[in-house]
């Protein structure tokens, strides 16, 4: 079976790499590139068993999701890999579906498991807000995936891949490329976080996101947020968003201020230890997920809660 498996960054496509060999034992499996790896990267690549990387022209990415997939899509077909597989992103999610489309082929995204079978590969996925697992046979051949798993590197035979250019026919990109302009984000890692303090709508106004983020000095927290505040109301960066979307954690401990808890934020945190929560709806979502519950205005028992703790603490 041959698979070709592609990230923005090297360092997830060596964990999918890793990942890939590890559940098809007799894959051969190569890297797609539309900038080079440096020797480190190379390196890291060999460990997780890539055999060989290809090297796209960065134009074509530049150019957009439509001209990217196109050239995915023409390195499948010309080296008969049986299987695509990117990591799961927003990017990723389209440039994968455009790449079936052109194909014909089976396409599943957002993966958290893929499998041989004698039928064909079978792909688990989450579905309804986190609460399931969909299970899909991806019958044609070839087929294209997203994947949010990885495998540890050393868990396959280290390899020295070559890197080759690949000349692609797709002509010039419709999109030019002019400027990137990197998103405003905070540097958190949510994810590796043991307490966090999130915030919702029961806010009002940014300048009160203060107080949750004074009591998360206070307990050595992360502040993290619901879609809204991050995605709708701008008050805090994407990276603080937590759910379906965003990201998923499982700290020690949760306090969540002002959220209702919909589906989509619960996925992100239902895996925490222990969760706190406080909302003026006794009725809120969030209340089934809590451990412990306040129906409380967050305006009157988070300036008691921070007073408390200083007095406790001398601060």
């Amino acid at each position: 079976m041959k698979v070709v498996v592609s990230a923005e960054k090297p360092e997830l496509a060596a964990g999918i790499a890793a990942f890939v060999r590890k559940n098809f034992n007799e894959a051969t499996v190569s890297a797609a590139f539309f900038k080079e790896p440096s020797a480190y990267e190379a390196e890291a690549l060999g460990k997780a068993g890539v055999g060989k990387i290809w090297l796209l022209p960065q134009a074509l990415w530049d150019g957009g999701e439509p001209a990217a997939a196109a050239a995915l899509a023409e390195l499948v077909q010309k080296t008969g890999a049986d299987l695509l597989v990117l990591w799961a992103s927003k990017t990723a999610n389209e440039i994968g579906a455009r790449a079936a489309q052109r194909l014909q082929a089976s396409y599943a995204s957002e993966c958290i498991s893929l499998e041989k079978t004698d039928r064909g590969v079978v792909a688990k996925r989450l579905v309804l807000g986190g609460g399931y697992i969909s299970t899909l046979l991806l019958k044609q051949t070839p087929a294209v995936v997203t994947l949010k798993n990885t495998a540890e590197l050393g868990e396959v035979v280290e390899k020295k891949p070559l890197a080759e250019k690949f000349d692609v026919s797709v002509s010039a990109p419709a999109v030019e490329f002019l400027e990137f302009i990197k998103p405003e984000t905070a540097h958190v890692e949510l994810e590796k976080a043991d307490f966090i303090v999130a915030v919702g709508r029961g806010f009002k106004k940014k300048e009160d996101l203060a107080m949750a983020e004074e009591l998360a000095r206070l307990i050595g927290a992360e502040v993290g947020c619901s879609r809204p505040i991050s995605g709708d109301l701008r008050w805090l960066s994407e990276d603080r968003h937590i759910g379906l979307s965003g990201k998923r954690v499982r700290p020690k401990l949760y306090v969540a201020l002002g959220i209702s808890g919909q589906v989509q934020h619960l996925v992100g945190m239902r895996d925490s230890r222990t969760v706190v929560a406080v909302n003026i709806d006794p009725n809120a979502p969030m209340a089934a997920e809590s451990d412990y519950f306040f129906v409380a205005d967050i305006y009157k028992i988070l300036p008691l809660t921070i007073q408390l703790l200083k007095e406790k603490m001398g601060s």
